[in-house]
């Protein structure tokens, strides 16, 4: 019994981040964020760096700092002509103009399970115990929050495999494809590839302490974090804000060597899914 409670224990930590996932989204550093990028961004053509004219030409110098998003989905040229620069800026002010008041709900799914080396379990233990505890932990995580998710601030062009914008009647869409990203056991939640995008776990430590009945050795343990098939794709209306929006990737959790409490589970992994979702998703 002991040797199940441990490897339930593995894999509740498996799961647990999506509760921590967004405790870090700051409003105010988003509102700070807003006020630089609107003071700043400009939309200047693919060719030449103009700014928008009403015929849809870009004239060489902005002289308008205080440019919103808003302003820019109505003054830009066509955006499937913008640089990949010029979407990630877009994306970055409109997330952080929707910031303040953006209403989320995430679900997490369990796409694949192997228990390894530890207790000898076999598939009655994972079909009539671990499946059902590790999905009562997922629909406790799945849940809502306030606010864009992700480290969006410091999201720059090399973070995309893919990016692209266009016009969908009066409202902009644009959608990033990611590049995978691994942590191990130290890291913070908005931080790479991934977690400027949409948000990571960060340090396995914030996971560990929600299990204070178990001594849970992380340090000699191999954990390995890969966030992959990472995607955002949002729709963002004439007044800069982001209607709807997906964001979401697959976390594919390997812990090798992890001591809890004197009983060492050797290996075990799973891949979990993660998404959210704004104004019911797009």
């Amino acid at each position: 019994m002991k040797k199940i409670i441990a490897l339930l224990t593995v894999f509740a930590m498996m799961f647990v981040f999506a509760s921590c996932n967004n405790d870090n989204n700051k409003p105010e550093e988003a509102q700070t964020t807003a006020a630089n990028v609107e003071q700043q961004e400009t939309m200047p053509s693919e060719n030449n760096g103009e700014a928008a004219t009403n015929n849809g030409e870009l004239p060489s110098n902005v002289e308008n700092p205080g440019e919103t998003a808003s302003e820019l989905v109505s003054l830009a040229a066509d955006p499937s002509q913008w640089t990949d620069e010029q979407i990630i800026e877009f994306y970055k002010a409109a997330a952080a103009k929707s910031h303040p008041t953006a209403k989320h709900a995430q679900t997490m799914t369990l796409e694949d399970l192997v228990i390894g080396e530890g207790g000898g379990v076999g598939g009655f233990f994972i079909d009539k115990v671990a499946l059902p505890a590790i999905n009562g932990v997922l629909k406790k995580n799945s849940t809502s929050f306030d606010g864009i998710t992700g480290g969006h601030q410091d999201l720059v062009v090399t973070d995309a495999k893919a990016l692209k914008a266009y016009k969908q009647g009066n409202y902009t869409v644009i959608e990033m494809t990611m590049k995978d990203q691994t942590d191990g056991k130290h890291g913070h939640n908005m931080s790479g590839t991934v977690g400027h995008a949409i948000t990571v776990l960060g340090d396995v430590s914030v996971a560990v302490a929600e299990f204070p009945q178990f001594d849970i050795d992380t340090d000699n343990a191999d954990i390995k974090i890969h966030y992959n098939n990472a995607t955002v794709k949002v729709k963002i209306n004439q007044n800069g804000i982001i209607e709807k929006g997906t964001w979401e990737y697959v976390a594919s959790v390997d812990i090798k060597n992890l001591d809890i409490s004197g009983l060492m589970v050797k290996k075990a992994s799973a891949d979990i899914g993660y998404n959210i979702v704004l104004g019911g998703g797009f």
